[in-house]
């Protein structure tokens, strides 16, 4: 053949060189090729732990994550950063690790995907600042609503207080008037039972029996009477001493009977004395009994109308316990109902205590209080439902980056295995080369170890001498006769 003439024409050791360099760069191929591949492993193995890393640093993400929406703090916030730095750490590393376009593009929007989670979480913490802000500001309006409470009830006991004294003073005007008048009745039964009696012996014996229920007479006219007549006390009081003090004597006689009569008698102008104060006290009663109808009437309907503005200030502070423990637009609907109660309540009480200052005081602290509370309550909702909405975009993040990061490894897994592909074809390829070679150049030796006769020794001496020369290097050296 063409190629076996040209190589006919160089040394055996070039041709040797010939034949079993290319052989051995295919075996260095097949090498070189094994190493390349064994690196493409060894660095995708290190990018899919990097990934399953990553998968698993932001399940903790999550966890962290519900952990600072339930329970926020500083800890829990930390905790949740320092878990977000750590996967971003990871994330950069694998990032550096990796050549392909794609990839790096899947990984930098992983990276940037857990920059915006790290920025939720500082816009949850400011969300929930202002949500402690305005629970405290609620606490603060119910401790105010409470304060005013009292003061409402004070306000409300004290005007209730103050007429049931001038009422109570009446009527002890006509327990007066009716003392009076019973121990006026008791000194006209007393007189007419006197006179009825037909004896000395029964009128002193009358007497006697009488000086008790006469004391009691006593007794009541001196509480009874006003002050301007204290001297009718005096003289009944003396009456009775000297009347008493002739019944002991023990004398039946006519003479002292009659002496006990005189006595006696002077009870009838005691009796006229005590039915006229008697009078006058029921005429008081009834003139203060006039004046405190209308006041009275107020003060039970200022009184009822109060007890329901304390019962919707009650029902207040229940809403408002309950919306505090779940902020969301149904606790605040209740609690703006229990407002409008509320704002009924006070122009019910603005009907019946519109003229009294501590109304007025009571409207101009109210109002702020319930307008203030109804603009914070509006607000938590607003504040609570970003804090959900901004923890589902967070949990959203967090899915997006998984997605990514489970797309990645699905694309290295693909791109590793063409890697592969490509590495064995390379390997067979300069496996099969090396085969060719290898059988070429045996075929080569055969050829050049034959001598060519067709050219019968002239045309081509550059075969014969090629086949003498193969011809002695194969023979063993002779040995010179000479020395046998």
């Amino acid at each position: 053949m063409f190629i076996d003439k040209i190589l006919a024409r160089f040394k055996i050791q070039t041709k040797v060189l010939l034949f079993i360099l290319p052989f051995v760069v295919s075996i260095c191929a097949v090498g070189i090729t094994g190493l390349y591949a064994s690196g493409l492993l060894q660095g995708r193995m290190e990018i899919s732990n990097s990934v399953l890393q990553s998968l698993s640093g932001f399940k903790d993400v999550y966890a962290g994550m519900n952990a600072f929406l339930q329970n926020t703090s500083e800890e829990t916030r930390q905790a949740v950063v320092e878990k977000l730095q750590g996967q971003q750490s990871v994330l950069s590393d694998t990032l550096a690790q990796v050549n392909d376009e794609e990839g790096r593009r899947q990984l930098q929007e992983a990276v940037e995907g857990s920059t915006k989670i790290g920025d939720r979480v500082g816009q949850l913490w400011t969300l929930y600042e202002e949500e402690v802000a305005l629970r405290k500001s609620i606490a603060n309006s119910l401790g105010s609503l409470l304060g005013e409470q009292m003061k409402v009830l004070e306000e409300a006991t004290k005007m209730e207080r103050v007429v049931r004294k001038d009422e109570e003073a009446a009527k002890s005007i006509l327990r007066e008037a009716d003392r009076l008048t019973s121990s006026s009745d008791t000194l006209v039964a007393f007189m007419s039972a006197f006179a009825k009696a037909a004896t000395p012996e029964e009128k002193i014996k009358l007497a006697s029996s009488s000086y008790g229920e006469l004391t009691k007479v006593q007794r009541k006219i001196a509480s009874g009477l006003p002050a301007n007549q204290k001297a009718v006390a005096e003289t009944f009081k003396k009456t009775v001493a000297e009347m008493k003090a002739l019944v002991d004597t023990g004398d039946l006689s006519e003479e002292n009977a009659t002496a006990v009569g005189r006595l006696v008698a002077r009870f009838r102008q005691n009796s006229i004395q005590l039915q006229t104060a008697a009078t006058v006290k029921m005429r008081d009663a009834t003139a203060t009994f006039g004046k405190l109808d209308a006041p009275l009437v107020k003060a039970a309907t200022v009184l009822t109308d109060t007890r329901k503005l304390v019962n919707s200030v009650y029902s207040i502070r229940i809403a408002a316990a309950s919306f505090l423990e779940k902020s969301d637009e149904e606790g605040r609907k209740r609690l703006a109902r229990e407002f409008s109660i509320m704002g009924q309540d006070v122009q019910s009480l603005a009907q019946t205590a519109g003229d009294l200052k501590f109304f007025t005081d009571l409207v101009g602290s109210l109002k702020p209080i319930i307008e203030k509370m109804d603009q914070d309550s509006t607000a938590l909702v607003v504040t609570s439902q970003k804090r959900e909405a901004e923890f589902t975009a967070a949990a959203a993040e967090i899915d997006n980056i998984w997605g990514q990061l489970t797309a990645f490894a699905e694309g290295q897994k693909t791109t590793a295995s063409v890697e592969r592909d490509k590495a064995n074809q390379v390997s067979v390829f300069a496996t099969v080369v090396g085969i060719l070679i290898a059988s070429r150049r045996r075929r080569a030796g055969a050829d050049t170890e034959r001598p060519d006769r067709s050219d019968h020794g002239r045309d081509a001496p550059s075969g014969r001498r090629c086949a003498r020369y193969l011809d002695r290097w194969r023979r063993p050296p002779r040995r010179d006769r000479r020395y046998g």
